[in-house]
């Protein structure tokens, strides 16, 4: 029997008419909530379990630790919008059979199944893509000094160089020599680039907020 967990009816139906396309005979159940899944798992042995990860306020992983305790040689096959590399290492740790993202291409889906009955571990390319590109990012940074890490944070929150100078007290033509070795070291032509960079990185984002906070700090003090 093969069980599909997700709040979302469309969502279900299409995954249900992927999986009766490949496999016409299957029994297929489809549960909106983990205590919906639960109950049809309680009383039918589940082959393989797709489940999404964000179910309103529940979570997938909660159903998925529950087969692993009742039902451990069931397959579970997660296929969610989440692309957050925590979900994708916590799954992966629980053992998940395949990890694939609700825009996968219906082949991708087929091939999965596929992979995943012949006893294999299927993961979503574009996700494994997603975090080779997070880790040679995080290479590069590691590239950056402290003080050019600082810039970096700054020019991410649209500081220009004059303001720059102003907030790390330091002279405007350091702050243009820091800048031009930030752009170097990173491989960027021009300071947007370097700021979208910044941006869409984590770390650098987490050091603008806590920057953003101590200045806040600083100003509550003076006042």
């Amino acid at each position: 029997m093969i069980l599909i967990l997700d709040d979302h009816p469309v969502a279900r139906q299409g995954l249900c008419a992927i999986i009766r396309m490949n496999k016409p005979e299957e029994e297929i159940f489809q549960a909106g909530t983990v205590r919906e899944a639960v109950g049809i798992a309680e009383k039918t042995e589940v082959d393989m379990a797709f489940i999404d990860i964000n179910l309103g306020k529940e979570s997938g992983f909660d159903f998925m630790a529950w087969l692993k305790r009742n039902q451990e040689d069931a397959k579970t096959f997660f296929i969610t919008s989440s692309s957050r590399e925590e979900d994708f290492i916590h799954a992966k740790k629980m053992g998940v059979d395949a990890y694939l993202l609700k825009d996968a291409f219906i082949d991708e889906i087929v091939c999965g199944l596929k992979v995943v009955e012949r006893g294999g571990k299927f993961y979503s390319s574009a996700l494994i893509d997603r975090m080779n590109r997070e880790t040679d990012e995080e290479k590069q940074l590691k590239e950056l000094t402290e003080r050019e890490m600082d810039v970096l944070t700054l020019m991410s929150q649209g500081c220009s160089n004059g303001k720059i100078s102003e907030k790390l007290f330091i002279s405007a033509g350091t702050t243009k020599k820091h800048v031009s070795n930030i752009l170097g070291k990173l491989g960027f032509e021009n300071r947007m680039e370097a700021m979208l960079f910044a941006n869409k990185n984590g770390l650098i984002a987490q050091r603008a907020r806590e920057a953003f906070r101590a200045e806040e700090i600083r100003e509550e003090r003076r006042i």
